[in-house]
């Protein structure tokens, strides 16, 4: 059982999701660590407006908590078909791995949209796992999706920082097409 932790990023062309999954008995110490990450007078950590030298401590406690990921991208300039690509794919291996709870970071504007590419991927699986979005502030995990979304997106060095916690990346518009979201062979 895992309680997963998702955001977005965009590089360029590319789009990318990224989910943190953990174990909710360990949950108190992983917020516990990531609250005190939090400078004096920050709400949060938002890696995008950190220095390089705050990104690489937040990335290395981020590896010492032992974190777990996935990734998933795909170039595409629209994000609203981009993120619906990205989401159902992110469901389908939330669900494989045994996820029961998602967070995802709350954006007004996605959020309705988020909640229809979820109800779609998930409506013929046996136990749905539930969701629901949250501020960034509401909850510390999802300050570790939005470190590894800029990490992996920022390439190079970056990446390879993160490569370690990644279980999964999954570059969309290489899939083949029988394999990408919502494409199902048909039943002859």
């Amino acid at each position: 059982m895992w309680h997963g932790f998702l955001d977005e990023s965009r590089r360029g062309t590319t789009y990318l999701v990224v989910a943190v999954v953990v174990r909710p008995r360990e949950l108190d110490k992983i917020r516990s660590a990531l609250r005190r990450l939090v400078k004096p007078g920050q709400r949060r950590v938002h890696f995008k407006k950190e220095g390089d030298s705050r990104r690489r401590e937040v990335v290395s406690r981020l590896r010492e908590l032992e974190l777990r990921a996935a990734v998933w991208t795909v170039r595409d300039s629209d994000d609203v078909h981009a993120r619906q690509l990205c989401l159902s794919a992110a469901a389908a291996w939330l669900q494989e791995r045994g996820v029961t709870r998602l967070a995802i970071e709350s954006c007004a504007h996605q959020d309705v949209r988020d909640r229809q590419t979820l109800a779609l991927a998930l409506e013929k699986v046996d136990e749905p796992f539930t969701y629901e979005h949250l501020r960034p502030a509401e909850d510390p995990v999802l300050w570790a999706s939005d470190a590894l979304a800029w990490c992996f997106g920022a390439g190079g060095d970056w990446r390879q920082r993160v490569q370690p916690m990644l279980d999964a990346v999954v570059r969309l518009d290489q899939c083949p097409e029988s394999a990408k979201p919502g494409n199902r062979p048909s039943g002859r």
